[in-house]
């Protein structure tokens, strides 16, 4: 069985509403197109990819009976923060629900 390091977990909102869940998916996998890849369903899957400054990886879920996604990340870029990261998923995630 694979070992995953967990690094962080942090949550964001995330809608119920199944055509705005599939729009927030959609939105997030085109920012994420240019520098790696996502697998997966509106529901749960992961991604990873890289940048000029490093590799990262992480999973996400939507949580059930809720409006957040719970994303952990298993590897990132030494000079990025847990901070940026997550404020950057809440940025996008708020830009799509809008």
């Amino acid at each position: 069985m694979l070992k995953v390091n967990r690094m962080a977990t942090f949550r964001v909102p995330y809608p119920r509403d199944p055509e705005k869940r599939q729009a927030l998916f959609e939105k997030a996998n085109s920012k994420l197109s240019g520098h790696g890849t996502m697998e997966g369903t509106p529901e749960t899957g992961t991604f990873h990819g890289s940048t000029i400054i490093g590799r990262f990886a992480g999973s996400y879920r939507a949580l059930e009976d809720t409006d957040e996604m719970e994303i952990e990340i298993h590897k990132k870029p030494f000079l990025v923060t847990m901070g940026m990261i997550e404020h950057e998923a809440k940025k996008i995630a708020a830009e799509a629900l809008v």
